[in-house]
């Protein structure tokens, strides 16, 4: 029996393109970052230097030919599929490649990123957006303390009050020092600053940083010319503030490269499930290559595993990743190689990791076969029947 155009299936594991709704969305770009909510994926920021240009385009504020860095925050409705340019009144950093981007509750978060010329102008603000559906005023927090130097391609993460930032570049310079701001007081302070001792992880640039507990695990990165391996991962102990470089296991049940090949500029998300934290990593560099490949990595007992049949549709790197709490990644933009040329995209994937629970899965193939249910008001879809939590992705409550 062959699927109507108007079936719908759960497929978990497999990758597939989000066929966008509505008239405008985000050019191709790279070097931006992404961030979600249950409800959105933010997109901010990105870098492209040979867009093709139509007279609108030509004319259009964020981007410009001698300034190819994208002006630009927007959001995606998941439920609705349509994208929304939010008009930045206040704020609007020049640094917009390579920022480090996430979500703390209702707020987005911003920090790092450079110019271009890349590492000639380095940020070390902290940007905050309380997302709503309208115009955008982003803060710059008025902190104090001793700050962490302009850089890019850092990582950061949110934890237990305090907002971790994590290696980064100016461009020569690569380190993986540790810097934490106090959330409460807004003061920096210096976790863990290198000096060369045996031990300490090399400095790094466009690496992953995930958190179980008090533990911080480095995911891959690199610097201009080399790339790290994901056999060899950097642990820091926020409690016994030390350093442990970790061995993990390769997979055993494939016979052709076992172990995930070194690299940077890839994208890395974290899900909780019963036999513990998974981390999946996907596509990403080592200089020369291009992986379209997806890993997973079991942390309690740090076993690698290949996603065989979870693949990019396309090598891809310099993009970004975000996953919902309910366990499906999103992956936006990034560079992919054309014959013998690199081409950006801005194409969003998706990917369940899990399979979620059934309320989820009933919500996606009532989205598939009412794709226009964004425009019925919220009482109606509250009488109707509609759990509050999923009527709040089509129509947030106001705030």
């Amino acid at each position: 029996m062959s699927l109507s155009r108007t079936d719908y299936v759960f497929e978990p594991f497999k990758v597939t393109e989000v066929k966008y709704r509505g008239s405008d969305w985000p050019r191709p770009r790279s070097g931006h970052r992404i961030a979600c909510d249950d409800a959105n994926i933010y997109c901010f920021g990105g870098y492209n230097p040979s867009l093709p240009l139509s007279n609108l385009q030509r004319d259009n504020s964020t981007w410009s030919p001698a300034r190819p860095l994208f002006k630009e925050l927007w959001s995606f409705s998941i439920a609705s599929r349509k994208w929304k340019q939010h008009k930045v009144v206040e704020n609007m950093p020049e640094e917009l490649a390579s920022n480090a981007m996430c979500m703390n509750g209702r707020f987005l978060m911003i920090f790092g990123g450079t110019g271009a010329p890349f590492g000639n102008r380095c940020s070390n603000d902290v940007i905050v957006w309380r997302t709503c559906p309208g115009d955008a005023r982003l803060q710059v927090l008025d902190v104090t303390g001793i700050r962490p130097p302009g850089l890019y391609g850092q990582a950061i993460l949110c934890h237990d009050g305090f907002f971790y930032t994590i290696g980064g570049t100016n461009g020569f310079a690569y380190n993986c020092d540790i810097y934490r701001l106090d959330l409460r007081t807004m003061i920096w302070e210096q976790v863990f600053v290198g000096s060369g001792q045996e031990g300490e992880p090399i400095g790094r640039y466009r690496h992953e940083v995930v958190r179980v507990d008090n533990k911080l695990y480095i995911i891959g990165g690199g610097t201009g010319e080399w790339a790290f391996e994901l056999m060899e991962l950097p642990m820091y102990d926020l409690e016994t503030k030390t350093w442990n470089i970790l061995t993990p296991k390769a997979d055993d049940t494939i016979k052709d490269s076992p172990a995930p090949l070194p690299r940077k500029c890839h994208s890395a998300v974290q899900i909780d499930t019963p036999n513990g934290v998974q981390v999946f990593v996907a596509g990403g560099s080592d200089g020369q290559a291009i992986f379209e490949d997806i890993w997973r990595l079991n942390l309690p007992d740090l076993q690698w595993h290949l996603m065989q049949k979870t693949v990019l549709p396309n090598p891809l790197y310099f993009h970004s990743s975000t996953v919902t709490s309910y366990g499906c990644m999103y992956v936006f933009g990034g560079i992919e190689p054309k014959e013998d040329a690199s081409s950006r995209n801005n194409i969003l994937y998706k990917v369940w990791l899990c399979i979620p629970k059934l309320s989820e899965i009933s919500w996606e193939a009532m989205l598939n076969f009412h794709p226009n249910l964004d425009q019925v008001g919220r009482r109606t879809l509250l009488n109707i029947g509609i759990p509050i939590h999923f009527v709040n992705r089509l129509h947030p409550e106001p705030s």
